[in-house]
């Protein structure tokens, strides 16, 4: 019969309602935030996608800078005749030649002057004259760095219209005794002037910072501390950029363009509440059909369809649902069958049991009756005995003949098909076990076998898994080609068996759970065997157990390799 019920309202509607609600009044926070936080947005996206290259980049343009005056220094103190004039002591002349390099090099936009020094610090000589000063200031109020060879000393800030600069000074050397200095006094602006091209205006500013006592803007003047943004390597001990904020002239977005925004969300957020109530209310009425279906099916009743013209993925969802209680009934009628003729084994095994072995007993005892009797009755009563115990043997053997399984009749049998079906008749057990069941593998395979052995083979193998895994844990199968076989992995991570236990598992009616059967194995080997199958197991206690079956493959498997 099909089941057609009124829409009423489901908790699912009002889920959907709630998450209606959210989706609406989450993007409208969105907004608002991302929006009061464009100013600073906009700061952070132009760090990160230009500052810090051009930061570090112009740090080593100017420790390159640092380098090649160092270089510079370096040459002129090597120069003999910067040695000789040292040593000439009182009679300090400049030769000719080191008046030249010195002039040379003098007139390098980027040295103010080139000093020659005594070692108490007097300045003996300059170079150009013109630019002569006198001795400097105290070491203790300038910043010193010794670095290698040298020692930079400032910077000194511009003064009364004189340009701001800092000396790179060098000792000269003979027999590792210092004889004199020469210093090259570097204009600052040359130095500072290189990290122009990291200015943003009214967001970020550069400054060059000594030690955190002098901080210096890109034209050599003393900058104000702010707060830091960026800041780069040294490119000398002790001198690193900092990136710092600007004015800061972006001005707040104006208030209607705020409002306007939040009327937008605000409509946004109406307009999903109101679609998800009527798709939620649409929704109902196809699923409490499913719903009612499903506790038919959980109370037994196999009977029950439902009708299968929604739309989409709700009509595949009922007609899998008709499919599923249709297969859902064989399966159930097949595990019946299962247990009937574990039933019925249990059974044969004790009669063969407790009625063979004496059947055989007094067979044996008439039979030698028998030969030592002459009265011709009493033969003939021997002769009734033995036939009936025959009778009774063969009715024995039977009885044992029913209890094993058919021969196979084998059909092609889709393994997904196969896989999804068990799944679902399972699934119910696995949820109350608290196992999770993962189905992978190629959804193409076709084996050639018996679909009800497939289906009983699956069954009891993962219905096994289940119960070796008390607390939980996971149940995989996967189904995979392999040298011109499928083979199909059964495994769960349960309580294992150690090598003792896997000797004695596949006997018939050994078990060890209290209500089992100890058939369930033993009979599914029986039918992998009765479907040219294989059957293997590997399991290692408290780690799990897997189980490994191939099969031969149908001649309809879809893209099946020679």
């Amino acid at each position: 019969m099909k089941l057609s019920l009124p829409i009423t309202r489901l908790n699912v509607v009002r889920r959907y309602l709630l998450g209606a609600l959210f989706a609406a009044l989450i993007p409208l926070a969105l907004i608002a935030g991302l929006y009061d936080r464009y100013s600073a947005n906009l700061l952070n996206n132009l760090i990160a996608n230009r500052v810090e290259t051009n930061l570090e980049a112009t740090a080593a343009r100017m420790s390159n800078f640092m380098a090649v005056q160092v270089k510079r220094l370096e040459n002129i103190a090597d120069l003999p005749d910067a040695t000789d004039f040292f040593k000439a002591g009182s009679q300090n002349e400049v030769s000719l030649l080191l008046s030249d390099i010195l002039s040379l090099e003098a007139e390098n936009p980027d040295i103010y002057a080139i000093e020659l020094s005594d070692n108490d610090g007097t300045i003996l000589h300059t170079v150009p004259r013109t630019r002569s000063r006198s001795q400097p200031p105290s070491h203790s109020t300038l910043p010193l760095v010794q670095h290698e060879s040298v020692e930079v000393l400032g910077p000194v800030l511009p003064d009364k219209g004189r340009p701001g600069w800092f000396l790179i000074s060098k000792p000269v050397m003979v027999d590792h005794q210092k004889i004199g200095t020469v210093s090259l006094r570097m204009r600052l602006a040359s130095l500072t002037e290189q990290t122009g091209a990291l200015v943003e205006p009214s967001v970020f500013e550069p400054q060059i910072v000594v030690f955190d006592r002098v901080r210096l803007t890109p034209v050599g003047t003393a900058a104000a501390p702010k707060d830091v943004i960026a800041m780069s390597r040294q490119f000398f001990p002790g001198w690193r950029i900092h990136l710092v904020s600007g004015r800061n002239d972006y001005q707040e977005p104006k208030t209607y363009i705020r409002y306007l925004l939040m009327f937008v969300a605000v409509l946004t957020a109406l307009g999903v509440i109101f679609l998800f109530y009527k798709m939620s209310m649409r929704l109902s009425g196809y699923l409490q059909p499913l719903s009612k279906g499903a506790q038919a099916v959980a109370n037994g009743d196999f009977s029950v369809r439902v009708i299968e013209d929604g739309p989409g993925e709700l009509g595949i969802l009922a007609r899998s649902y008709n499919r599923m209680r249709e297969q859902l009934g064989k399966l159930i009628e097949s595990r019946v069958e299962v247990e009937r003729r574990a039933a019925l084994g249990s059974m044969a095994a004790g009669i063969a049991h407790e009625i063979r072995n004496p059947l055989t007993t007094v067979s044996t005892t008439v039979h030698g009756l028998k030969r030592s009797e002459e009265d011709p009755v009493r033969k003939e009563m021997f002769d009734v005995i033995s036939s009936e115990i025959a009778r009774a043997d063969d009715a024995i053997s039977e009885f044992l003949n029913y209890a094993r399984p058919s021969d196979p009749e084998k059909e092609p049998v889709s393994v997904k098909e196969a896989f999804r079906t068990i799944k679902t008749l399972i699934s119910a057990t696995a949820h109350e076990k608290h196992v999770v069941i993962s189905i992978s593998g190629e959804s193409d395979l076709v084996l050639l076998i018996d679909p009800t052995h497939f289906r009983q083979i699956l069954l009891n193998l993962m219905l096994n898994a289940i119960e070796a895994m008390p607390g939980g844990g996971h149940l995989t199968i996967r189904a995979y080609r392999d040298s011109g076989h499928a083979v199909l992995l059964i495994a769960d991570d349960g309580i294992g068996m150690d090598e003792t236990l896997q000797t004695k598992i596949m006997r018939p009616f050994f078990t060890t759970r209290a209500n089992g059967s100890g058939l369930g194995l033993p009979i599914t080997k029986q039918l992998v065997d009765a479907n040219d199958g294989t059957f293997a197991i590997e399991s290692e206690p408290q780690v799990g157990t897997t189980i490994t079956l191939t099969f031969p493959f149908s001649s309809q498997t879809s893209g099946e390799r020679s």
